[in-house]
C-alpha cells in the first residue's frame, strides 16, 4: 500500500525534527559532562594550591620554631618555644643533644666501640656472631686501611659480590651508606627505625643528659633498671623532661655515680658517655588546621659560633 504524497512528506519532516532533537539532547549532555568535568578539575585546583599555601604557611610555622630554639640563650623549657598563634595554628620546638645518639664513625675505630655496636646489632635481633661481624666490617669501612679485621669485610668480599669501589675506607659522610656495609640489610629489615639511633655529627660520646634509657644501659653496660630511675631522676621533681626543674649533669663521674657505676666498670665507660656535646638538634613542628610540618635542623656550636650541618623537613600529616 502506498501513502499519498502529503502524508510522506509530513512523516519525513516529524523524523528530521525527531532527530534534530536527539542531535540537541546529544548536544547539551556532552556540554554538560564537559562543565562537570571541568569544575572538578577547577576544585582539584583550587584545592591543592590551598593545601600548598596551608602547607608553606605551617613551614613557616616550623621555622619560627626553629630560630627561637637556635638562640644561645633559649632553655629547653621556655614556653616561647611553644606557641599557638591561632585557633588552628602555632609551633612546638624542642632542643636535643645530637649525643643522644651514636655516632658510627666514633663507635666503629674502638674495642669499646665496637662492643657497643654488637650489643645494639643484638637488641635488633640479630645473632651474637651476626652482630660481631657486622660490627668488625664497619670497623673496616670507616678504617683507611685496606687490611681486613678479624670477622670483618674489605674489598675482597665486596668484589666477590659484584660491587667494585667499596667499601670506601673513610667516615660514612651520610647514613644511607650504612646499608651497603655486609650484613646491615638484616639490621634495616629488622629494625626499620635504626635511622633514629645513629648521627655523623655528634662528638661521639654518649650524652647522658639527653639519651633514653635504652641506649644508657646499652653503651653504660648497667641493667635496665638503672637506666630507668637514672632518666627519672634527669627528669626532675615533676618527672616530666624538657621542663625547667629537669636536673642537668654537670660531669661523666656525677652521671655515672647516679647509675651506680664504680671501679673499673665505671672507668671503662668514662670514655664512651659525656654530658655536654656541643651539636643540637632542633625539631620545630608547624601546625595549621590538619596539616604539620617537622623542620629538623642539627646545629652545632649553638651557644658561640652556631653553623647548620643538616636540615631536614617532613610533612607528618
Amino acid at each position: 500500500m502506498h501513502l499519498p504524497p502529503s502524508t510522506a512528506r509530513v512523516d519525513l519532516r516529524q523524523n528530521r525534527r525527531a532527530s534534530a532533537l536527539l542531535a540537541v539532547y546529544w548536544v547539551i549532555a556532552i556540554l554538560s559532562m564537559a562543565l562537570f568535568t571541568g569544575a572538578q578539575f577547577l576544585l582539584v585546583e583550587l584545592e591543592t594550591q590551598g593545601n600548598t599555601s596551608l602547607e608553606f604557611r605551617a613551614e613557616q610555622l616550623a621555622d619560627a620554631g626553629v630560630a627561637l630554639a637556635m638562640h644561645p640563650k633559649m632553655e629547653r623549657w621556655d614556653p616561647l618555644l611553644r606557641q599557638r598563634t591561632g585557633p588552628t595554628e602555632g609551633f612546638e620546638a624542642s632542643i636535643i643533644s645530637e649525643g643522644a645518639r651514636l655516632n658510627p664513625n666514633v663507635l666503629a675505630i674502638s674495642e669499646g666501640g665496637r662492643r657497643v655496636l654488637t650489643d645494639l646489632f643484638m637488641e635488633f635481633g640479630l645473632s651474637e656472631f651476626d652482630s660481631q661481624s657486622l660490627s668488625a666490617a664497619m670497623a673496616d669501612w670507616v678504617d683507611r686501611d685496606s687490611d681486613e679485621t678479624p670477622l670483618g669485610a674489605e674489598g675482597e668480599y665486596y668484589r666477590s659480590k659484584g660491587w667494585r669501589g667499596i667499601p670506601f675506607n673513610r667516615p660514612f659522610r651520610d647514613l644511607e651508606e650504612m646499608v651497603y656495609v655486609r650484613g646491615f640489610d638484616e639490621v634495616a629489615v629488622r629494625y626499620p627505625g635504626w635511622r633514629d639511633v645513629f648521627t655523623l655529627w655528634s662528638a661521639g660520646k654518649l650524652d647522658l643528659n639527653d639519651a633514653p634509657a635504652e641506649l644508657i644501659s646499652l653503651v653504660c653496660a648497667c641493667p635496665p633498671g638503672n637506666a630507668s630511675r637514672f632518666v627519672k631522676v634527669r627528669a626532675g621533681r615533676d618527672g616530666i623532661a624538657g621542663t625547667e626543674d629537669d636536673v642537668k649533669f654537670e660531669s661523666v663521674s656525677q652521671a655515672l655515680d647516679v647509675l651506680g657505676l664504680q671501679g673499673e666498670v665505671k672507668q671503662l665507660v668514662e670514655n664512651l658517655v659525656s654530658v655536654d656535646d656541643a651539636t643540637a638538634r632542633l625539631i620545630s613542628v608547624g601546625k595549621i588546621g590538619d596539616i604539620l610540618i617537622e623542620r629538623t635542623v642539627v646545629v652545632r656550636d649553638r651557644n658561640e659560633n652556631p653553623s647548620f650541618v643538616e636540615v631536614r623537613t617532613r610533612r607528618l600529616r
